[in-house]
């Protein structure tokens, strides 16, 4: 079974370039001084790196709510 991720990207984003450069696999990208943006969600691999390094905690990365429901 593969767990899919869901990843939000808030409004008190400022653009800093921290989650798209921290992120292994691409899923956030961007411009300085611009609200980072999902790419690739589908190649989230749970890391919660971007969420965990965001200085304005302004990225949530979440287990797909359908692998949540399918898992209990």
């Amino acid at each position: 079974m593969v767990i899919t991720f869901r990843v939000m990207v808030l409004d008190n984003c400022i653009g800093c370039g921290i989650c798209w450069a921290i992120c292994p696999k691409g899923v956030l990208i961007g411009k300085l001084r611009a609200k980072a943006v999902v790419a690739s969600e589908e190649q989230c691999m749970g890391c919660f790196s971007c969420q965990y390094n965001c200085p304005f905690n302004a990225i949530i990365v979440k287990v797909n709510p359908k692998e949540v429901k399918r898992l209990s």
